[in-house]
């Protein structure tokens, strides 16, 4: 398997659930890679709240298996760190897991990338270091 496929570095976008019988909410995730360490930020269209939120994210990458905490920048009072542990397909193109928040709730959650992004992320963040 090509370790490159594996690189979660792109746009992704994405869906969670809640428990009970509350609608699954949208995302969109910019996500870059330096070694097993990752980074990004998460922008969140909340229907229900007719709200949009933004949240940083800090994880790392093994193989397959995909851990982030994902911690929102306080507006429209969501604060809380969320823990999302997921496991990156063969191509590298879909994450697939649970969402935590720890002494309360969990559900689903699953992201596809983008396609074509991944070449022009990894680019952008090559720039960076050069």
């Amino acid at each position: 398997m090509d370790a490159n496929r594996l690189d979660v570095t792109g746009q992704w976008e994405g869906q969670f659930s809640y428990p009970h019988a509350l609608p699954p909410e949208s995302f969109s995730a910019s996500l870059f890679e330096a070694g097993a360490m990752l980074g990004g930020t998460v922008t969140e269209r909340a229907p229900s709240a007719q709200a949009c939120f933004i949240a940083t994210v800090q994880g790392q990458r093994h193989g397959v298996t995909v851990r982030f905490t994902k911690t929102y920048d306080g507006s429209g009072n969501r604060q809380h760190p969320v823990l999302y542990t997921g496991l990156l397909n063969a191509d590298g193109t879909e994450i697939e897991g649970e969402w935590r928040i720890a002494g309360s709730w969990s559900g689903a959650f699953r992201m596809s990338r983008r396609k074509g992004a991944a070449t022009a992320a990894r680019r952008e963040a090559e720039a960076l270091v050069d």
